[in-house]
């Protein structure tokens, strides 16, 4: 569950920084961030992350969870749905174009 918020934080930490570089960013804290790494997110990226990260922990399907979009339970709210999917597809993409092909095996395989 970690890695997989850790990666989640990751995703929408590179989705704000190169598509909301014009609104203003606050530091976040999370206990699944490491220490050393400075994560600065714009607020509505914020509230995605703090939403993102409790439905990660509290998912039901704990043993054999599948990525969230083939999952059978659906329980983003719509909105937030759609959010995490631009951030998916733009951070997806990003990352398979740096050569971070775990990432790309975690979320669309």
């Amino acid at each position: 569950m970690e890695k997989d918020i850790s990666i989640l934080i990751d995703f929408i930490h590179v989705y704000c920084k190169n598509n909301h570089y014009q609104t203003e960013k606050h530091p976040i804290s999370n206990s699944y961030i490491d220490g050393k790494k400075k994560i600065n997110l714009c607020k509505d990226c914020t509230a995605l992350v703090l939403y993102a990260v409790n439905k990660r922990i509290n998912c039901p399907l704990t043993i054999y969870k599948p990525p969230c979009k083939k999952c059978r339970i659906k329980c983003y709210e719509q909105s937030y749905r759609e959010k995490i999917q631009k951030v998916m597809k733009y951070s997806g993409i990003y990352f398979i174009k740096r050569g971070r092909i775990d990432y790309l095996i975690k979320y669309f395989l």
